[in-house]
């Protein structure tokens, strides 16, 4: 059977946490602090990004940017992390 020449979401994924992965720690400190200063910033944004109402693609891209730029003792899971967004109802009230 001959290889496919198919790239998967996965294949992107890889190559970019590699990358990040191979910076020096420095690059990789910055881009973390950059990370954790946004989602102070923008909070609700940023879990929207992460959460599973955002496309597949875009959640997963953030989540291995973040984790790849950290050293592995700092490596932590934002997926977990659930927010209540407060919102103003909808509608007449």
């Amino acid at each position: 059977m001959a290889q496919s020449d198919y790239t998967s979401m996965y294949d992107l994924l890889k190559a970019i946490e590699e990358v990040i992965s191979s910076a020096d720690p420095e690059t990789r400190n910055t881009l973390a602090a950059t990370f954790d200063k946004y989602m102070e910033d923008n909070p609700q944004e940023f879990f929207w990004v992460i959460g599973p109402q955002a496309p597949a693609l875009l959640h997963h891209i953030m989540l291995v940017i973040d984790l790849a730029c950290r050293p592995d003792a700092e490596r932590r899971q934002r997926s977990h992390i659930v927010r209540l967004i407060h919102r103003k109802p909808q509608g007449h009230h």
